[in-house]
């Protein structure tokens, strides 16, 4: 196991209530050195009031234990086998941000054996504060947490402040709004001639939601129109087409999306799915460019072509892998701005970006954790983030293991969209302009009309305009569900608990 792993952590304190009108302030961040040392089995350490970002850790004590695995990325966390009482420390060098408040709440959760102490230091290496869990919490269901306080003038006293700043219109990437398109719908009297990816005699080969426009044709270029000339109303700068291969339907179809985007002055980029093999991707890749990127409607940043990847490429190949064939690339003089599906900082060393295609299988509160933690990293390393934002989610087959999130009469996107901008990022993403198989999608609809294109317009407004993220009322559950507002998908529309306040 490596004993030093480039990272990054951030814990945010997330509150949703009504907008002031305020410009977003640039970050001001604390070097900072953490020590955790336990003897659990397992242990989770968060931080609310404040951001933390790793630059590094090291594992000092305990590399031999029986599974060891040591995770920073929304929370620390260390685990072995079962019972195993090993002593790990592991150190951390960081950076506190955007302390606001007058203290930091420090969450310890562990398993029932052992002690978890969490310790922050000077430069000197003296320790200045100290925090120890031992022994078992009564009548804790939520597991095994104790709560502590650190003042936040026993940080801001001891160190220097670095700004970061936060992104504007001249910084990489401008600042865009942009929605995921699926250029892969065919027609019996389209130009396809044929059903694909849709077919509503089947009552699973279909959508969610029904287009208000019927059933269309991806390869119709009036089709595409109406979605460019309904996407720029509602403020989008540009769509991020679902691309499949060499050759493939998605292919034709982002040609004909590429042609119209160029007459309605629209921006579009590919988002690459799937490969088998490095050398696949060299070679898509490297078609993409040749082929496509000499287009004015192809997004780039610093003169570099932007492509999207998914989770399901990124996940088959390695960071070493991946820096593999953009070296090829790079050699073949098809050098691309590179955006990567995921919100951990390491891509970074590979990737020029970062986003999420889909936050919903995460919480409110850790998808605010993540999208800080990918900003701020970004930053630091003059790379972009993209925070993702949704209307909800359903998959128009159900399937067991599939996430699902209750529109709320637009509550859901509200809140996604506050989410967003608090993490103060380069773009924002929509998932989706026409995933209809999947319910998320804010193209006109027989159920909704225009609803979530009007209500994309107003959200982007107030993100252009920088006004801030919602803050604190102090009531903590506005609406009196039960469910607590930082976790609340609808944190002003009563629902219950079951629902998540839906």
């Amino acid at each position: 196991m490596r004993t030093h792993v480039s990272c990054l952590l951030t814990f945010v304190f997330l509150v949703l209530g009504s907008f002031t009108t305020l410009v977003f302030p640039d970050d001001m961040l604390h070097p900072v050195e953490i020590l955790v040392i336990t003897t659990s089995d397992w242990t989770d350490v968060r931080f609310i009031g404040g951001s933390l970002v790793v630059q590094s850790y090291e594992i000092l004590e305990g590399s031999e234990a029986p599974g060891l695995q040591v995770v920073a990325g929304s929370t620390v966390s260390i685990g072995k086998s079962s019972y195993d009482q090993t002593r790990i420390a592991v150190r951390i060098t960081a950076y506190l941000a955007d302390l606001a408040e007058t203290w930091i709440r420090i969450s310890i959760n562990k398993g029932h054996i052992g002690a978890t102490t969490i310790s922050f230091h000077a430069e000197d290496d003296e320790a200045f504060a100290s925090f120890t869990h031992t022994g078992i919490v009564q009548n804790d269901s939520s597991g095994n947490i104790r709560i502590f306080y650190l003042r936040t003038s026993e940080i801001t006293s001891r160190v220097a402040v670095q700004i970061v700043e936060a992104p504007s219109e001249t910084s990489v990437g401008g600042r865009k709004v942009l929605a995921f398109y699926y250029p892969w719908y065919g027609t019996p009297d389209g130009p396809s001639g044929r059903w694909v990816h849709w077919n509503p005699n089947q009552s699973n080969y279909a959508s969610t939601h029904i287009p208000a426009s019927g059933y269309y044709d991806s390869l119709d270029p009036d089709a595409v129109r109406r979605h460019i000339r309904e996407a720029k109303a509602a403020d989008i700068d540009g769509f991020i087409a679902s691309w499949w291969g060499i050759d493939s339907f998605e292919d034709r179809a982002f040609e004909v999306l590429l042609h119209v985007a160029e007459e309605e002055d629209f921006l579009v980029v590919p988002y690459y799915e799937d490969a088998k093999s490095l050398s696949q991707i060299v070679a898509d890749i490297g078609f993409i460019v040749s082929r496509y990127s000499g287009s004015p409607a192809f997004l780039e940043v610093e003169d570099r072509p932007v492509i999207f990847f998914y989770v399901r490429v990124m996940a088959k190949f390695s960071l070493t892998q991946w820096a593999s064939a953009f070296a090829s690339l790079n050699e073949r003089g098809r050098i691309v701005f590179a955006i990567a599906d995921s919100l951990q900082s390491e891509y970074l060393s590979v990737f020029q970006g970062l986003h999420t295609y889909n936050p919903v299988g995460m919480s409110l509160e850790i998808t605010a954790e993540q999208y800080a933690s990918a900003s701020l990293a970004a930053r630091l390393q003059d790379a972009l983030f993209a925070a993702t934002v949704l209307p909800g989610y359903q998959e128009a087959v159900f399937r067991m293991s599939s996430p699902v999130a209750d529109r709320a009469n637009g509550e859901t996107y509200h809140t996604y969209w506050n989410i967003a901008r608090a993490s103060k990022p380069h773009w924002v993403l929509i998932t989706s302009f026409n995933e209809w198989h999947e319910g998320s999608e804010i193209e006109s609809s027989v159920e909704f009309g225009t609803t979530y294109l009007t209500l994309t317009a107003e959200e982007a407004g107030v993100w252009r305009s920088d006004e801030t993220a919602p803050t604190n009322d102090g009531s903590g559950d506005r609406d009196s569900d039960g469910v607590p507002d930082e976790i609340d998908y609808c944190p002003d529309w009563p629902g219950s608990e079951i629902t998540n306040g839906c």
